[in-house]
């Protein structure tokens, strides 16, 4: 980068899913290992369904894991 400038980029993954009240939820992984996968996103969010660690909106029941997406994004200090 001309100038020194500094850039950061960030990784976070969304987990989705449904609620049992038919609406939708998620769960943001401000720090995912590099490399991980969907059976990896899947395997965790099921046990968060199975073991009912987390509530949606409302307090919803959650149904089922639905998605996953990381997403990257990149800081740049201007100049």
């Amino acid at each position: 980068m001309k100038g020194g400038a500094h850039m950061a980029e960030k990784r976070v993954v969304y987990l989705t899913f449904s609620t049992v009240g038919g609406k939708s939820t998620s769960v943001t992984i401000s720090a995912p290992r590099a490399g991980i996968t969907l059976q990896d996103a899947k395997t965790a969010a099921n046990a968060l369904v199975a073991n009912k660690v987390i509530l949606g909106s409302g307090d919803a029941e959650l149904a089922a894991f639905t998605t996953a997406r990381e997403v990257t994004t990149q800081t740049t200090e201007l100049q």
